[in-house]
Order: C-alpha cells, then sequence, then structure tokens
C-alpha cells in the first residue's frame, strides 16, 4: 500500500489485481450491465490512483475502494438515467446440468429484478452485506453511514425483496 501511494505502479497494479474481481461484483449489481460495469472498474480505478494519496487508512483498502466503486456506479446510473436491462444475469457460473442450472438462473432473475426495485441505498447495503459477505460495520463505512443506519438499510432491503420475489 505505502509503495502504491509513493507512485509505485507495480505495487498499484497488484492492488488493482487483488480487489478487481470485488469491485467488478459490486459495479455489476449496482449498474446490471456487463458493459457499464466494466467502465465503472475502469473509471473507478483511475479515481482510486489519483486519489490513493488522500486514502488515510481508517478504514480498509477494500473498503475504501468498494466506496468508489459504489459512488462511480451510482453516478453512471443518474448520468445514464435509463432503467436497468429487463434481464439481470449473474456473472457464468460453471453449472452442473442444465435444470439446476435453469432454476439457478429464474431465481437470480427474480432476484435482481427485484433488486433493481429498491432504493439505491437499501439496493448497496443488501448487495454489500448479504451477496458481498461484508460486516455490518463494514457496509457502514463503505456508505459512510452509522453502522444503525447501514444495518437499517439492510434489513428494509431484505424485507421488500422478500415482499418482491415471493
Amino acid at each position: 500500500m505505502a509503495r502504491a501511494r509513493s507512485g509505485d505502479r507495480k505495487a498499484f497494479s497488484e492492488l488493482v489485481r487483488r480487489h478487481q474481481t470485488a469491485v467488478y461484483r459490486v459495479c455489476y449489481r449496482v449498474l446490471g450491465d456487463p458493459e457499464d460495469a466494466r467502465d465503472a472498474v475502469q473509471e473507478a480505478f483511475v479515481r482510486c490512483f489519483t486519489k490513493l494519496g488522500s486514502f488515510e487508512g481508517r478504514s480498509s483498502f477494500k473498503t475504501w475502494m468498494l466506496r468508489l466503486a459504489i459512488n462511480v456506479s451510482l453516478n453512471e446510473r443518474k448520468a445514464r438515467a435509463r432503467p436497468l436491462p429487463p434481464e439481470l444475469r449473474e456473472p457464468p457460473a460453471d453449472p452442473s446440468g442444465p435444470e439446476d442450472d435453469l432454476l439457478r438462473k429464474e431465481a437470480a432473475e427474480r432476484v435482481h429484478r427485484a433488486l433493481r426495485l429498491l432504493q439505491p441505498n437499501h439496493r448497496a447495503a443488501v448487495v454489500l452485506r448479504d451477496l458481498e459477505g461484508m460486516s455490518h460495520a463494514e457496509v457502514a463505512e463503505v456508505l459512510g453511514v452509522p453502522e444503525a443506519t447501514a444495518r437499517s438499510w439492510a434489513y428494509r432491503g431484505r424485507q421488500r425483496l422478500k415482499d418482491l420475489v415471493t
């Protein structure tokens, strides 16, 4: 981290390599389009590189980086002012069989259609907590809100998802 902050490009490349999958997943889940997500990932890492000097270390680098990615993704959605595509899909996975694959795909589509109907703050909290496996404290850090707010947003998001999916 210190080497990357001092301008070492190889060290920064290692940070990118280490975190690009998590950043892509968050961007994809916020934007719903693989191409838009790749653009957002690139923009997030460009901003990371230019703002690395302002990283104070009060949170983990991953938390800070995911906050940048969420900000970029939300700004991208606002700028484009268009709804998410009708079919949100998970990044490709290894299917175990055609029936299993179809059932998983249908369930994932129902959840993702419901996810895009959530308020942006609830969606971000659910994605970070339930899909990325972050603690409530980490979600609060990423979203820049008190932990109680992060818990509330995740809870409300889950409740709304339940209502929409069932």
